[in-house]
């Protein structure tokens, strides 16, 4: 699922994850792995979001869901695995 520019800074504001910019040469590689998402990194490794329900629109539920996680401590790598939730955003009723 593709964030809204108001969903992205929900879940950056809420996980502390960075957006990983549709102009980085990474995007075309996760985008034939993964599907058209708009992915983020933490410590925890790879993340994408997906609604909770058929509803998309920015007051959506939205769950993370990781998809990769570091090869080790060192943060060498990332390693994708089984998809795996990680995180529920429930968005605030007064964003706009």
């Amino acid at each position: 699922m593709r964030l809204s520019e108001l969903q992205t800074r929900q879940v950056q504001e809420h996980t502390g994850a960075d957006l990983i910019p549709d102009d980085n040469p990474t995007i075309p590689a996760l985008r034939r792995s993964f599907g058209d998402h708009t992915f983020f990194i933490d410590n925890d490794g790879l993340h994408i979001w997906e609604s909770v329900d058929e509803d998309t629109s920015d007051g959506a539920k939205l769950i993370g869901v990781r998809i990769a996680s570091w090869s080790d401590e060192e943060k060498p790598s990332l390693v994708a695995h089984e998809p795996a939730p990680s995180h529920v955003l429930a968005p605030r009723e007064t964003d706009s």
